[in-house]
């Protein structure tokens, strides 16, 4: 790792992390977006709808906090090592009425968020007024200069599948641990060989690293990725004939679980699937699918396709 740059490109990290889970699904991710028609370039990420409206399957991939926004176009930066202070809510601020103007886009077309790594102190978040909106970890705030800012805290966002891939950049050990448990257990790993490469490869690094340790300094994801390849070599069975040139919907994914056997990851697809177009799942229903056997799984995954109730999956 000499050869590096000794500042870590984080926003590279999370932009190539986020592009191999979501691009799959006709979700465009970029790591280098200009707020202005001429350089420098701001260290955010640019998530946006390749075409038409948002599906359900792309929600079910987005982070709490991303999933229910409906502009055509989301801009995030990053707080990975930084702390959150108000010059960051300016700067956010700036950039989205900057690119706002440069991509020729009406306001309803975009929201920007930030997404940060750390927890901010009380304090913070009741000096300019943070108020918590639908999921835990998801907040918003009227600064006093105008527009809304929406703020997305990493260690507070729950443990779910959806969440995982973003969580593995909190700040504290204990919670990243629980979103690589989260990967594994729903095998998201398995979405596609590039995710999977990269997802390894920062288990591999961060499960041992602070994420301002000097182990992280200079990390491409180049380097991550390829760590994760040669773990991946043994970690799971993944070979280049097997590369799928696009995710598989959801749903033959769940088919797939069941036919392997694999009872748990199944259940956790079928309840993003549940989640994703009923919304918010009580324990009851969690705990229920949770203990199902995998034939009867599979039964309600077909009938979700054309469900419109609960009813409509789990009836007789």
């Amino acid at each position: 790792m000499g050869d590096h740059a000794t500042k870590t490109c984080w926003h590279c990290l999370v932009g190539e992390t986020l592009r191999t889970l979501l691009e799959p699904a006709g979700i465009e991710v970029r790591s280098e977006v200009p707020v202005v028609s001429l350089p420098p370039k701001a260290d955010l990420i640019l998530i946006r709808r390749k075409e038409g409206g948002w599906t359900n399957e792309q929600r079910l991939l987005l982070a709490d906090g991303l999933r229910d926004l409906y502009a055509d176009q989301i801009l995030a930066e990053l707080k990975i090592t930084e702390n959150l202070n108000e010059d960051a809510l300016c700067q956010i601020t700036v950039y989205d009425t900057l690119y706002l103007e440069t991509a020729h886009l009406e306001r309803h077309q975009l929201r920007s968020v930030i997404i940060s790594s750390t927890t901010p102190q009380k304090g913070f978040l009741e000096r300019f007024a943070f108020e918590p909106v639908g999921p835990g970890g998801v907040y918003e705030s009227k600064p006093r200069w105008g527009g809304a800012v929406r703020l997305v805290l990493l260690n507070e966002l729950a443990d779910e599948a959806r969440n995982a891939p973003l969580k593995c950049f909190a700040s504290r050990q204990d919670e990243r641990k629980k979103a690589f448990e989260t990967v594994k257990r729903a095998g998201l790993f398995r979405l596609s060989v590039s995710f999977g490469r990269i997802i390894v490869g920062l288990w591999r690094l961060l499960m041992k690293s602070s994420l301002n340790s000097p182990e992280m300094e200079g990390m491409t994801p180049e380097y991550v990725s390829q760590l994760g390849k040669e773990w991946l070599d043994w970690l799971v069975e993944v070979t280049p004939e097997e590369e799928l040139a696009s995710l598989p919907k959801l749903g033959h994914l769940l088919v797939r679980e069941h036919q392997e056997g694999r009872q748990e990851e199944a259940a956790t697809l079928f309840l993003l699937l549940l989640e994703g177009k009923f919304g918010e799942l009580s324990s009851s229903i969690r705990e229920r699918v949770s203990a199902t056997e995998r034939p009867t799984l599979e039964k309600w995954s077909l009938r979700l396709l054309k469900a419109n109730s609960m009813e409509d999956v789990f009836g007789a």
